[in-house]
């Protein structure tokens, strides 16, 4: 139907007859002999232009592209020639030409649309593009997103290969584990009442590659969890799963550091330098306020245990220079909202979270409460001495806040209004954050197991996955207090994105067995849903570790997009619907019956 592309036309066809086909747009009828429409296809655009006295059949051609609706599909034909050197504008190769039409047909004339992709002011809701994806799709920064992720997904295979992986598919029919999000359940009519479940990661079954010593595995995997949607989670999501045997944490990173140097080469043409830094879990959260730090900008969070004498409290402050001054009472708003709202790491149970300005004639938001007022003791010539121990002078804002070092921080309050200091800021031009400064960074030495309870005596759970080695040195502590015990896990964060996670994971039957029985206290019965995996480890099977990178986050990044939804084909919505296709559906009485479902309208009390 066609001879070549809208996107591959330039100067060197000029003079050549050729066949097109595409999207017809902004038709414009300049007068009763000439007549420009604007043909799009997936690989670019062309100027068509017909004139009276060089097309056949003029007449009837011009009325047929004056009937034409926006995006209607056309075939053309024509000679391409040169456009005069006034009427080029812009870099583009196919702006230097156009195509001199001599026929024209219609392929599908397209009705009414619910919307012109094409017009980026007068989008509708997103609700509105999902239920009319493929319309949507046909705007140039998805296609461009999509496109990305092809290539991405290309070089990351290559790469592998390059590399000795053994690309391998696992199932998409498994079975439910207690591993952490809610799983999607699919029943069967094997056995009444028996389902799989959808898998959260292909985690046991690389594993399982390890121990059959298939040696380097990876897999573009897709993974379901069915929980609450956030911009950055989709029930359905793609990841990039590898997993090693024989190999240190070094190993591991050594090979990511090589993908991801190739990934940026490939699509960015960015090199970007390796090794990356590595921190430590406990430097993450005490300086930055997060497991997932951006670190291009500093605004640190300082430890103040002078503030302090609970040995089981974290005292610590956040000081913003000239932010007292930068932000108005309205800017401020937002941060006393966050204080006011948190409720993470133990820092609910605590009184003390506050915002202080800083002034030549004092500081306000002291009073009998307040960590500072504690410390002043009512002797408020001391404050000076105080403002100097953390560096802060008149004109700062400073925030200061107590946490339970019982409880394993994640992300802290202080790390919050960091991260929401440093955007208003680059909103106000008061800090300049490079579009194209991608600081990578590995956290390591997590705790192996976290308390989410104020308690010393409340039960552990998995930092990571229950699957995770504890550190060598720490593995004596693993049978006398646990709490105190590293991981051998290893997160990959660029800019306070986490891209992936991964370990080194427990080889050992009854090393595992005593994680699973004596620390995590699972019963017998969760216990036994994993006794696959632990038969396997005891027979032969070797150190290994590995990591999975996610793929929609990835491309996400790669692409400057504020949601994965803009980096996926079919996303579902906010509320997880597949607006387009209208799932989830219903099931019939029939179909429910087939499988012995028997269906609760209303939900059981809790």
């Amino acid at each position: 139907m066609r001879t070549h592309t809208c996107g591959e036309l330039s100067a060197q066809h000029v003079g050549q007859r050729v066949e097109l086909c595409g999207w017809a747009q902004n038709t414009r009828v300049l007068s009763n002999t000439l007549v420009f429409v604007q043909l799009r296809d997936a690989f670019g655009s062309v100027q068509l232009l017909a004139e009276h006295d060089r097309m056949p059949a003029f007449t009837e051609q011009k009325r047929l592209l004056e009937l034409l609706s926006s995006d209607s599909l056309i075939g053309v034909s024509g000679t391409v020639i040169k456009r005069p050197a006034s009427m080029v504008k812009g870099e583009s190769q196919a702006r230097e030409i156009e195509l001199l039409v001599d026929c024209v047909k219609v392929l599908n004339h397209a009705k009414p649309l619910p919307f012109n992709p094409h017009v980026k002011a007068n989008l509708p809701s997103e609700d509105v593009r999902l239920a009319n994806r493929h319309l949507d799709l046909r705007r140039s920064e998805l296609q461009n997103n999509i496109r990305v992720r092809s290539k991405a997904t290309m070089t990351i295979r290559q790469f592998m290969d390059n590399n000795g992986f053994v690309d391998i598919e696992t199932p998409v029919l498994f079975k439910s584990t207690p591993e952490g999000a809610r799983e999607f359940l699919v029943p069967t009519r094997i056995d009444p009442g028996a389902c799989y479940a959808l898998p959260q990661s292909p985690q046991q079954f690389k594993q399982m590659l390890m121990a059959a010593g298939f040696d380097r595995y990876y897999q573009i995997a897709r993974c379901f969890r069915d929980e609450d949607l956030r911009a950055d989670r989709q029930p359905e999501f793609t990841q990039v799963d590898i997993e090693m045997s024989f190999v240190s944490k070094e190993d591991i990173q050594n090979v990511l550091e090589g993908l991801i140097q190739r990934v940026w080469s490939q699509i960015k043409g960015i090199e970007i330098k390796a090794p990356f830094r590595r921190i430590t879990f406990a430097e993450a959260t005490s300086k930055y306020g997060s497991d997932k730090p951006d670190t291009r900008f500093g605004l640190e969070i300082v430890q103040t245990p002078q503030l302090t004498a609970d040995v089981h409290t974290i005292a610590e402050v956040l000081v913003i220079p000239s932010g007292a001054q930068s932000f108005s009472t309205k800017e401020l708003a937002p941060f006393a909202d966050l204080i006011r709202t948190s409720q993470a790491n133990g820092e609910s149970k605590v009184r003390n979270k506050r915002m202080h300005k800083i002034g030549d004639q004092g500081t306000t938001g002291i009073s009998k409460a307040t960590l500072f007022a504690r410390w002043l003791q009512g002797d408020n010539a001391r404050l000076p001495e105080l403002l100097d121990s953390i560096s802060a002078q008149p004109g700062d804002l400073v925030f200061v806040s107590e946490r339970s070092s019982r409880v394993t921080p994640a992300n802290t309050t202080l790390g919050r209004l960091r991260t929401l200091a440093a955007k208003l800021l680059q909103e106000k031009g008061m800090l300049d954050i490079s579009a194209d400064r991608f600081d990578f960074l590995w956290v390591e030495e997590f705790p192996l197991f976290t308390r989410i309870v104020d308690d010393d005596k409340a039960q552990l759970s998995a930092t990571h996955h229950p699957f995770t080695a504890p550190a060598k040195d720490d593995l004596p502590l693993l049978y006398t207090d646990p709490a105190k015990v590293h991981g051998q896990h290893y997160d990959l964060v660029l800019n306070g994105v986490e891209l992936g996670g991964g370990s080194i994971r427990v080889h050992d039957p009854e090393v595992q067995e005593h994680i699973f029985k004596n620390i995590l206290c699972l019963s017998p019965q969760v216990q036994a849903s994993f006794g696959h995996l632990v038969t396997a480890l005891g027979h032969g099977c070797p150190p290994h570790g590995g990591i999975a990178l996610g793929l929609d986050r990835l491309v996400a990044i790669l692409t400057d997009s504020a949601s994965l939804r803009d980096v996926i084909a079919f996303p579902k919505s906010a509320n997880g619907r597949d607006l387009l296709m209208h799932a989830p559906a219903s099931a019939t009485p029939e179909q429910l019956a087939e499988y012995g479902i028997a269906v609760r309208k209303t939900p059981p009390a809790h």
